[in-house]
């Protein structure tokens, strides 16, 4: 038995809980609440259904497309099945979905192009041009993930790229094999989100937050 349902079974909390990650650079430990203080009021909240998980222990929603610039990708039914995974630091998506958003990324974004160290991260580019962090982020899309029931949830820069050295940005994702029957959500997608578990009624809420006010950012990362 989890530990969450334990905490159920055993108090008045539910099986309800809730964390809020602070991006990677930073020093100080992301949040955990449970209960009546897993709750998110903000106007831009989304909720999405927990479906049915091949590992009883992994919590899984229904990914049924993504949205980039005015560009969709539709995921099939076979591949919808996307784990919410705060112990996974990036995200993992199939390799035909991962080719598309590479190339529609790509056409964004106007740097050099570079690989990056044993060439594993898809997509990466030489950042040295950039004088201010801030210009860089605007440079990159937001990607949207459109789950089951209409939620959309969205990845803003920060979220889908990485600063792997003083001098290179990589888009955060990694491609799963070909017979996994799903994807993940790594923690760096989840970074300044709120995301509240509520097992009773098999929901996931998303809203987005600002964990960085408090915490500067170093000037060289993304």
């Amino acid at each position: 038995m989890s530990l969450i349902s334990q905490i159920g079974a055993a108090t008045s909390l539910g099986r309800r809980f809730s964390y809020c990650l602070v991006p990677y650079y930073v020093n100080a430990s992301s949040a955990l609440n449970f209960g009546s203080r897993a709750s998110v009021t903000k106007v831009d909240a989304v909720m999405t259904t927990l479906v049915p998980s091949l590992v009883e222990s992994f919590y899984t929603v229904a990914l049924e497309s993504v949205e980039i610039n005015n560009s969709t990708f539709t995921i099939p039914p076979d591949r919808s099945h996307l784990i919410v995974d705060s112990g996974t630091s990036m995200t993992y998506l199939h390799q035909g979905l991962l080719d598309q958003m590479v190339e529609e990324v790509n056409q964004t974004i106007k740097l050099l192009q570079v690989s990056s160290t044993g060439r594993i991260l898809p997509l990466c580019y030489d950042a040295t041009v950039m004088t201010e962090e801030s210009i860089l982020e605007k440079m990159i899309p937001d990607v949207k993930l459109v789950m089951g029931g209409g939620a959309v949830v969205t990845l803003k820069a920060r979220n889908t790229f990485v600063q792997v050295d003083q001098s290179t940005v990589c888009m955060a994702v990694l491609t799963v094999g070909d017979q996994s029957p799903f994807a993940i959500l790594g923690s760096v997608a989840q970074q300044n989100m709120h995301v509240v578990y509520d097992l009773d009624k098999r929901t996931v809420t998303f809203a987005a937050a600002d964990r960085t006010t408090a915490y500067p950012s170093p000037p060289a990362s993304l």
